[in-house]
């Protein structure tokens, strides 16, 4: 290093300064393995650091870096390696082995992106969705042969509980207090067997749709909790699973998250010079749907720009924010509907 050369170098505890070989400032990171590991991590990313940035903030004159990542900042001078002890600054071995193995964890995580299990999971959700009304309808046509009166009484759980529970429909009319003739036909005993048949695969199908939407949400509330809380865990699981992985939701911009899920409006538009979307998945959530329609794309907009951030939060930082960052959201939204 020259005489009274400046060069920004950054170790696994800090970010310093050095001027002919003594520091002359810096920015130490906490003293906690699950910090320094993610600083570690967003060093690898290619990302600058908060106390780099600090830093540069506080550089007077020409400088240099010690690594390529900082290369728009300061010529890189690759042969540098300044001698920086982390016993001098209180830090030790044991908290470098900790970070490394929280790093290692994490590393883990991300070769096996949760999102991708987030995907097929939301994936076999929406096929029993249209499984389950299509094997619904079906049996409601048939056993209205029988029955038809059932269907204005009950809801769906307790229609497919009753068919499989009672063997005639006087036993079920008796049940839930129906008075007056019924009009449908007798059956046989083969038809009744099928209708349970029926009646139980659909029930099941619901169980197992009731077992994947809550492992949605825990895996929503453990990986993205931050989105989790803007947008519920059934909207956001569904943005993550159009992307593919919550890394590629967070590199997202935010008016590419409005329209996800309207990519058949956005080719009709590229293609036929259509109106372009104002929404795509997002229209499903309380916020955009129950908003007038002349402010829906205005509210998109507000709120897809908020999803942006909270996924980019929950993949690069980790820290919660959720509840501070919907209120922020609920005053936009409050205020846009104000001036109309």
């Amino acid at each position: 290093m020259t005489d009274r050369e400046k060069i920004l170098h950054t170790t696994w505890f800090g970010s310093f300064i050095i001027e002919d070989g003594e520091v002359i400032d810096k920015e130490l990171f906490p003293k906690n393995p699950s910090e320094i590991a993610k600083r570690k991590y967003r060093k690898e990313q290619g990302e600058v650091l908060e106390e780099e940035k600090s830093l540069i903030d506080r550089l007077k004159g020409e400088y240099s870096v010690s690594s390529k990542r900082l290369s728009d900042f300061g010529e890189v001078k690759d042969a540098i390696e300044p001698e920086i002890s982390p016993e001098d600054h209180s830090y030790n071995e044991e908290l470098l082995q900790k970070a490394l193995q929280e790093l290692g964890r994490k590393k883990i995580r991300e070769s096996i992106d949760f999102g991708e299990h987030l995907a097929r999971a939301v994936e076999t959700i929406q096929d029993l969705n249209e499984t389950i009304n299509i094997k619904l309808e079906r049996l409601k046509t048939w056993y209205s042969l029988y029955f038809s009166e059932l269907d204005d009484e009950v809801n769906d759980e307790k229609y497919l509980e009753l068919i499989i529970e009672h063997e005639d429909r006087d036993e079920i009319k008796q049940k839930i207090g129906l008075e007056g003739e019924l009009t449908g036909q007798e059956i046989t005993d083969q038809e009744m067997r099928h209708f349970k048949s029926l009646a139980r695969s659909i029930k099941n199908e619901m169980e197992f749709r009731e077992e994947l939407e809550k492992y949605v949400e825990s895996k929503m509330e453990e990986y993205a909790p931050n989105l989790s809380t803007l947008t519920g865990a059934k909207l956001g699981g569904e943005l993550i699973a159009e992307r593919g992985s919550l890394e590629n939701l967070a590199k997202q911009p935010a008016s590419t998250i409005q329209v996800l899920g309207a990519e058949k409006s956005l080719f009709r538009h590229l293609d036929k010079g259509t109106d372009p979307p104002k929404h795509g998945l997002i229209l499903q959530h309380p916020y955009v749907h129950r908003a007038p329609e002349s402010l829906r794309g205005k509210i998109a907009r507000t709120f897809a720009n908020k999803i942006a951030i909270a996924a980019r939060i929950d993949y690069f930082d980790g820290e919660y924010q959720g509840e501070k960052m919907k209120k922020e959201l609920e005053k936009k939204i409050k205020k846009i509907k104000k001036e109309g």
